[in-house]
């Protein structure tokens, strides 16, 4: 294994059901490109990563697989389908990594990430088992009630929306999600699977331009950041 070698796995397995498109969102078009290509370029332009893993739908394979071609030529890539779960999915990535001791785990669907944020996470891991972006929540968080009658006013002091890329020692993230499934924990980001294998995640802070794109008024959101270099 070559010391302080750095893959990525691009979730892009999900089929986007809340945006109401004819295809999963991660394929539709910004300003004239795929979501996915953006979220695979700032990877690719990095120079950064020795292997990138690209998990999507079994529909999609031949569609991505094609979509992709271009990045073969500049790094070691691969598609491969993924799984009924993120989690599941996130397992199928980590399944592919040949060589690498560090592995960042992102979601296609966040194409406004940073160069610059990822860096970051690239210099936390040489401190930390496992890292990932997040940004300081700056709303008024309520508490309620199950009829929606306000309880509580939560202290935000150490609150925070966390984000992805979120990155590990590959070793470190297999072992917690072997521990995971033989125990049948369910998460919906793989800090809560290290979380679960006692793994300690360093928050390392993003940019709020780093959005999830899950809706409509995403989209629009995503075409300004992106017109704007993020």
């Amino acid at each position: 294994m070559t010391k302080e070698s750095y893959a990525a796995i691009i979730v892009a397995g999900g089929r986007g059901e809340r945006m109401g498109a004819n295809c999963p969102k991660q394929f539709l078009s910004v300003n004239g490109k795929e979501i996915i290509e953006y979220t695979i370029d700032t990877f690719v332009r990095s120079k950064i990563f020795s292997q990138i893993v690209v998990v999507c739908h079994k529909d999609y394979l031949a569609h991505t697989s094609e979509m992709t071609k271009s990045y073969e030529r500049l790094t070691m890539f691969c598609v491969t389908e993924g799984g009924q779960t993120r989690q599941e999915s996130v397992v199928c990535g980590l399944n592919q990594i040949t060589d690498a001791e560090y592995v960042m785990i992102h979601d296609a669907v966040r194409c406004c990430v940073k160069e610059s944020d990822i860096l970051k996470l690239c210099s936390a891991l040489k401190k930390s088992d496992g890292c990932a972006l997040g940004v300081k929540v700056t709303d008024t968080i309520k508490m309620s009630d199950d009829s929606l009658n306000i309880v509580s006013t939560v202290d935000r002091t150490n609150l925070w929306h966390i984000q992805t890329p979120q990155a590990f020692r590959t070793s470190v993230i297999m072992d917690a999600h072997k521990k995971a499934y033989d125990s049948g924990f369910n998460a919906t980001d793989d800090c809560s699977v290290a979380e679960f294998a006692g793994v300690n995640v360093k928050i390392v802070e993003g940019s709020y331009s780093n959005i999830k794109i899950t809706t409509p008024s995403d989209i629009l959101l995503a075409q300004q950041y992106l017109k704007d270099g993020c």
